[in-house]
């Protein structure tokens, strides 16, 4: 089972890990997670293109690992809800004797949502370039950069402390009062080695 540590739920172990690595479920642990927002079985099944039946399964599933859970009654005779089971979700796999495991369970999340987030890559570029009006506001801004840098440990951890320092303040949790015409948008910051290419740099000062 996950630690729920500060409000976070942790996922260390490979079966908890790999409990996540369906598209649908990353979807709706998106939508949950982002923004702390309630879903019906119903509604998570609409924005992951699946039936209800089928989400309710899934959703079944993640509760049993402590990621999303059910609100509580309202009393007023409607679905009930799903929710988040903490502020925070994350991945924080621990190296014992199951190691493997931990790493094909990881890397299976992580192939899974970048594809969910190619998916909204391309599907915004595809109502850009054939679709005119029915293009949404923020689809002129999508785009992807690549680059790589050459840095010490210390500068790599500063750029990301900035970037996440910069865009803080524009989250959907965080932004209670959006301006007039705000949308969502998808924000993907990767940083991982580049193992490809060892540069010595000296010091010639």
């Amino acid at each position: 089972m996950p630690d729920v540590v500060d409000d976070v739920v942790e996922l260390t172990d490979a079966k908890a890990i790999r409990a996540i690595a369906h598209p649908a479920r990353l979807i709706v642990i998106d939508r949950l997670y982002d923004g702390g927002r309630p879903l019906t079985a119903t509604q998570a099944a609409e924005l992951a293109g699946i039936t209800p039946s089928a989400m309710s399964y899934h959703l079944r599933a993640l509760e049993r690992f402590g990621i999303v859970r059910r609100a509580q009654e309202g009393g007023d005779g409607r679905e009930r809800p799903w929710v988040r089971a903490a502020r925070d979700l994350r991945i924080r796999p621990r190296a014992p004797t199951s190691s493997r495991a931990v790493a094909s369970a990881t890397g299976a999340v992580l192939s899974m949502a970048m594809d969910v987030t190619k998916q909204r890559l391309l599907a915004s570029v595809d109502r850009s370039m054939s679709k005119g009006d029915a293009a949404l506001p923020l689809d002129a801004v999508t785009s992807y950069a690549h680059t790589t840098l050459l840095v010490t440990p210390d500068e790599a951890g500063d750029v990301l402390k900035k970037i996440l320092a910069l865009i803080e303040p524009l989250n959907v949790e965080e932004r209670t009062n959006p301006p007039e015409g705000a949308e969502r948008l998808t924000l993907l910051v990767a940083a991982a080695p580049d193992p490809d290419m060892t540069l010595t740099v000296t010091n010639r000062s």
